[in-house]
Parts: C-alpha cells; sequence; structure tokens
C-alpha cells in the first residue's frame, strides 16, 4: 500500500464532489480509508473494506487533484468481514468518530495490523510481524472509550462531529463510550455558550467529570482538574495523576 491520504494540493478544476463511481476496493490505508481507483483518479473511501465493490460518492475533491475522498454509499460486493452497524450514526453523513463498526471485530484488529506493517515498511523500511490483541473485557468493541470530547451546536446540544467537518450531529448514545460517560447526563444537558464539553469516566473520582470549554474563550482552556487513570498490562498495573482533559 503505497498510496494514503495526504494534504491536498491547490487545484482550480472542476468539484468532482456528489459524483458516483463503481469502483473495486483495495488495501487499507490511515485514517479508516481504503484505496481505489476510478480510471487512474486515487480515491480514498470510506465505509467500505478491502475487496469489496461499492458504489463511491465523492465528498472532496476536484479535477486534477492527486487523490480524491468518497463514502461508499452502496455496496455491491461485500466482503467477508463486513456485519450490520450496531450504530445508527456510524454512515456516510452522519457522525464521524467511528471508521470501521461496519467490519467485525476480528476483522478490525487485522486491518489495524495491516495499516501499521504497511507505516513500518514504507517508512522505516521494515518488515514486522504486527499483532493487535483484544483488552480484557474486550468482546464487542463497544462500551470501552472513557473520555470522549462533545461538540456543543448552535442550540446547546451535544453531540458528535461529522468526518473532516463543523457539522455537529445530534445522537443519543455513542457506542463507544462507557456507560458512565453516558450517563452523566452530557447528552440530556442544554449547554449554552458552550462549544465543547468533555466527559471523563477515571478511575478516580468514582462519578464521570464534565469540562465544559466556553464558547470563543481567549487564552488557556479549563483542565478541569485532576484525575486517577489506572493501566493495566497482563500482571502489571500502574496508577496515574493527569489532567482531565490532558492528551496522553
Amino acid at each position: 500500500m503505497s498510496a494514503r491520504p495526504t494534504r491536498e494540493r491547490a487545484a482550480g478544476g472542476e468539484s468532482l464532489v456528489g459524483q458516483e463511481w463503481t469502483v473495486d476496493v483495495g488495501p487499507v490505508a490511515h485514517g479508516g480509508h481504503c484505496v481505489a481507483r476510478h480510471e487512474g483518479q486515487v480515491v480514498f473511501v470510506r465505509h467500505t473494506l478491502p475487496g469489496e465493490r461499492v458504489v463511491a460518492r465523492v465528498t472532496e475533491g476536484r479535477v486534477g487533484d492527486s487523490f480524491v475522498r468518497a463514502d461508499a454509499v452502496e455496496v455491491l460486493e461485500a466482503a467477508p468481514g463486513r456485519v450490520e452497524r450496531p450504530c445508527p450514526y456510524a454512515v456516510p453523513g452522519q457522525c464521524g468518530g467511528c471508521d470501521f463498526q461496519h467490519a467485525a471485530l476480528e476483522t478490525q484488529r487485522a486491518l489495524k495490523a495491516d495499516v501499521v506493517r504497511e507505516q513500518f515498511a514504507r517508512i522505516a523500511k521494515t518488515d514486522v510481524s504486527v499483532e493487535v490483541r483484544p483488552v480484557p473485557g474486550d468482546e464487542e468493541g463497544l462500551r470501552w472509550r472513557t473520555r470522549v470530547e462533545f461538540a456543543v451546536d448552535a442550540s446547546g446540544r451535544a453531540g458528535l462531529r461529522g468526518h473532516r467537518s463543523r457539522h455537529v450531529v445530534p445522537v443519543e448514545d455513542c457506542l463507544i463510550a462507557t456507560q458512565g460517560v453516558i450517563d452523566s447526563g452530557v447528552l440530556d444537558t442544554e449547554w449554552p455558550d458552550v462549544e465543547s464539553v468533555d466527559v471523563v469516566d477515571a478511575a478516580h473520582p468514582d462519578e464521570p467529570v464534565l469540562v465544559a470549554v466556553p464558547a470563543g474563550e481567549s487564552g488557556a482552556e479549563p483542565t478541569g482538574g485532576l484525575v486517577g487513570e489506572r493501566v493495566v498490562d497482563g500482571d502489571w498495573q500502574g496508577e496515574y495523576v493527569v489532567a482531565a482533559r490532558g492528551f496522553w
């Protein structure tokens, strides 16, 4: 897999957005896409799997661009690893948070291993064996995310952003968030004059921490104070105190 999404160059050609092409899907690429080609044009397609034939609708790109982006809007020939999405928002034009809910969990892990292996081969010129192992309790690939940033729309309702978009998609649930995140009430609360809300379901304290980021705030953003996180690796475990909004 040599092709991968990169920054699009400026181009003055005619927009291709909205065009639909039937394509045979190739290997997975970094960023939740798979690589396809249409009449020589590289297409990075979401909502598909390697080996499928799909109808791809262009979402970004112009004539002359080195690549375009697209969503698979119809599956003509499905791959063996395709399953029914558990989340109603993980579809073209809706939430952009999950890349492969249409893939069985073992297929998701295989795709991630392929991406890591390709990155080592292409960048480091090294062949590595990659195994993506499940964490304990990860039987369904859901309810694992302890930190979620919810965007807030103009009406003060919390939701999740579309793929590569500022648009806020209203949701009633997020299936990859822990139940504690959802039970925090973030999706049932009005958030006037707020840009986003971080919800952290940490090991300590017992209740999730909600950190609202005011709209248009200049200077330092709120940290939300400190939380305790527990990391377990086999027989070893450690606990760390970190900022609630810290990226670590």
